[in-house]
């Protein structure tokens, strides 16, 4: 792809990112403007800077894309079908494909996003034409053990009512994703959940 035309594919994408960060349901406000002033920071370089060269672009490109390669939504899927249909082909990671092959999810974000969107992905047709029926079930096993691994964390630390230095972490980890995927109240009652955040501030306060 030559300079200018990675360019100009740049540019509409950074329109792409733009609308459907506006419409997203699963971004909050704050989030939003990050984005928006991310693309729009994209387009007054490539605006002031004519001559950028192709590590330049990389650089613009990868900064752009940090968000939709990450994630893990149908939101996601929307943005890299866009971009498709434009024919604007740079280039996806794939943090499904990634879990897939080691077992794991590579971030917790990554586990996060997946266990809150899945039920919706799994009958995605992207993800349907992307993946086989033995491939989404496995997927599937995948969300299921890192939600148990997690719960098996918080449950042993709980019994013990400290955290060692060594799992301060992963500790927090498992905090963030019971958080965000609204799994206190699964697995815990008021008063254990409120004993594990108290167990996390004491901890941050020694």
């Amino acid at each position: 792809m030559s300079i200018l035309k990675h360019k100009e594919k740049l540019i509409l994408a950074t329109k792409i990112h733009d609308k459907l960060i506006g419409s997203s349901v699963l971004l909050g406000e704050k989030e939003k403007q990050h984005f928006k002033h991310v693309s729009s920071y994209i387009r007054n370089i490539l605006k002031t800077n004519p001559k950028a060269n192709i590590y330049s672009l990389k650089t613009l490109t990868n900064e752009l894309l940090s968000y939709w390669n990450e994630s893990i939504s149908s939101e996601t899927e929307k943005f890299w079908e866009e971009l498709r249909a434009n024919n604007i082909d740079l280039k996806r990671k794939e943090p499904l494909r990634f879990a897939l092959n080691k077992k794991r999810f590579r971030t917790v974000e990554n586990g996060i996003d997946a266990r809150k969107n899945w039920s919706e992905l799994i009958k995605y047709p992207s993800i349907i034409k992307k993946f086989s029926k033995n491939e989404l079930g496995k997927i599937t096993e995948i969300i299921v053990i890192d939600e148990e691994k997690r719960l098996t964390i918080l449950k042993k630390y709980l019994a013990k009512k400290a955290i060692p230095q060594t799992q301060y972490l992963k500790f927090g980890e498992c905090m963030a994703y019971f958080s965000n995927c609204r799994l206190f109240e699964k697995y815990f009652t008021i008063e254990e959940a409120e004993a594990l955040y108290n167990i996390w501030k004491k901890f941050k306060a020694n």
